[in-house]
């Protein structure tokens, strides 16, 4: 083990996990810092936890003492309260740059969201307001971004990372729906034609991508994504066949699909994920990863299929065991609605 030190904001969570554990694998020491109480595998050697809110400019300070490098990868996601979106995805970046200028850390990497590329949606009443949590999450990640290189020449180097949605053992998101309606063989909703890519990315190698950028000086933005994907009809498909259940794919048209998907956003309802919303409008979701492979050396191990395959044989096996579906991130409403539209179609 050497006395390289890398503090991880939000490194309790499912990221941060994997984040920490392959910088131990590195040979680094690795700090959590995380408002959750420490994780079962904080015993693990080489790690040492503080409980910590990234809100808390001194508690983070002080938590960034003999650090060489920190990860931040603490966020709130548009899931929670607008207010707490805000304060903790703005603040709290705003800390952990305080917090390295404070110390000399010469390098922090910030985890960030393809959302952030996105343009902004104005709302159709009220102009000066986002149209969703999810638009007021973007709008987030984005002023984090510039903060974050604003603060970075004269103190330390930056590097932003936008991951394509990624999953693995663990967490799922709004996966775990789908993974839940093949292992009962129910159908499988797919919004719009499918016929558009949508790159996805195992946990574990976005991990090691964060882990191989954490120990350069490589500045700027990097983008992660499988190298080998298809599309969605295709990589669903693929699953099915591997899940060996009666679910087929059933899709729901664009235009009954656009519509409701304004309607659950409109309403206030939780907006579900990038997966469903890139599906209703088509659109191609694909990141261009020649940075990170000519500039880190990285190479994705997991396909699209292999990183679907394996959280869902994760997802299984859990519910085999304890009787129960892993708690996900899915928004229960908002899909129903979805379902509902399902119902409404002829049967195949």
């Amino acid at each position: 083990m050497t006395d390289r030190i890398v503090l991880v904001t939000g490194g309790a969570g499912f990221l941060g996990e994997h984040v920490a554990r392959s910088l131990l694998a590195s040979g680094s020491r690795v700090r959590v810092f995380d408002h959750a109480p420490s994780p079962a595998w904080a015993g693990l050697a080489g790690l040492e936890s503080i409980q910590g809110d990234v809100r808390d400019r001194a508690a983070l300070v002080r938590a960034a003492a003999g650090v060489s490098a920190i990860v931040h990868a603490a966020f709130a996601s548009p899931r929670q309260d607008a207010s707490l979106i805000t304060d903790v995805n703005l603040r709290g970046t705003e800390n952990v740059s305080a917090a390295a200028a404070a110390h000399g850390v010469r390098r922090v990497v910030l985890v960030s969201s393809t959302v952030a590329g996105w343009a902004p949606r104005p709302h159709p009443f009220l102009r000066h307001s986002p149209l969703s949590r999810l638009d007021l999450y973007r709008a987030t990640r984005t002023e984090a971004e510039v903060m974050l290189a604003r603060a970075s020449p004269a103190t330390f180097a930056a590097a932003i990372v936008r991951p394509q949605s990624f999953l693995g053992p663990g967490r799922l998101g709004a996966f775990g729906i789908i993974f839940e309606l093949i292992r009962t063989g129910d159908p499988v909703p797919v919004l719009g034609t499918g016929a558009h890519r949508y790159q996805l990315l195992g946990v574990d190698d976005l991990a090691e991508g964060i882990r191989l950028l954490a120990a350069t000086e490589h500045e700027g933005t990097f983008l992660f994504g499988a190298n080998i994907f298809g599309t969605v009809n295709d990589d669903l498909t693929a699953l099915l066949a591997h899940a060996g259940t009666n679910a087929t794919l059933r899709h729901i048209p664009a235009a009954l699909a656009r519509p409701a998907l304004r309607a659950i956003e409109l309403t206030g309802m939780v907006p579900l994920s990038e997966w469903h919303r890139h599906s209703a409008w088509g659109h191609d979701s694909v990141a261009d990863t020649t940075r990170a492979r000519l500039e880190l050396g990285w190479r994705p191990e997991r396909s699209n299929i292999e990183a679907l395959v394996n959280a869902y044989d994760w997802y299984v096996e859990t519910v085999a065991r304890t009787g129960d579906a892993p708690r996900t991130h899915a928004v229960p409403r908002a899909h129903r609605m979805l379902r509902g539209l399902l119902s409404l179609l002829p049967h195949a």
